[in-house]
Parts: structure tokens; sequence; C-alpha cells
């Protein structure tokens, strides 16, 4: 097998095992996580944090396994635009809150390039 088929594989597989356990550890944090949420006045938090949850390690799974990365990588874009948009509002904040917001949106964006990066591997 050539490096850099190699080097495609450890990519994808980082980067889909990082939303694999970003999804799965919501569950271990379900109480807080949904209780933040209720408080932001979301409608059905437990539902929307279940079901977010799940889409994201299942994409992360596929992700990782190499198989429908392009599909993939698109459900995982998605995800990590609308939790940015409606979850790190870091316009809305202030100081500390406002600055460990932006710096985790500004993590989405870099992430969000390397699914684009392993979209364009996939389409090759």
């Amino acid at each position: 097998m050539h490096p850099l088929v190699i080097l495609e594989h450890l990519g994808l597989a980082l980067i889909g095992l990082f939303f694999v356990w970003g999804g799965l550890n919501h569950f271990r944090i379900f109480r807080e996580v949904r209780a933040m949420l209720a408080e932001r006045g979301w409608p059905f938090p437990g539902f929307i944090l279940a079901l977010a949850s799940l889409w994201e390690a299942a994409a992360g799974a596929v992700l990782a396994s190499g198989f429908h990365t392009t599909w993939a990588a698109l459900a995982l874009i998605l995800f990590v635009a609308l939790a940015s948009l409606l979850l790190l509002d870091f316009w809305n904040q202030t100081d500390e809150a406002r600055a460990a917001s932006l710096n985790a949106f500004l993590l989405n964006v870099a992430v969000t390039g390397g699914l684009i990066l392993a979209m364009a591997l996939a389409l090759e």
C-alpha cells in the first residue's frame, strides 16, 4: 500500500474517531448538556441532544471506516455548522465566555477544513 494512502486512512480515522468520542461522550454528560439546552430555551432538549449525538457518532464512525467518505464528511460539516452557530454564539457573550466560545468556534472552522479535505480526497 502506498504511504499516501496509509496517511489518508490515518487522517480519516483520527478525524472520525474525534466525532465518535464527542457523540458518545454526550451520553456520559447527558443531564448537564440537556440542562444547558433547556436553559437556552430549546424545545425537546433531550430528544435533540440524543439525535445529534447519535448523528455525530454515526457519521464519525462512517468517516473513520473510510467508506462513503463524502457523505460522512458532509453530514459532519452540517453537524459542525449547526452546533457552532447554535451553541457557540460568541457574538452574544462577553469577557472569558466570549473568548472561550470564539476559540471553540475557530477550532470548528479548522475541523471543517479537514472535513473538506477528506471530501476532496474521496472525490479524486
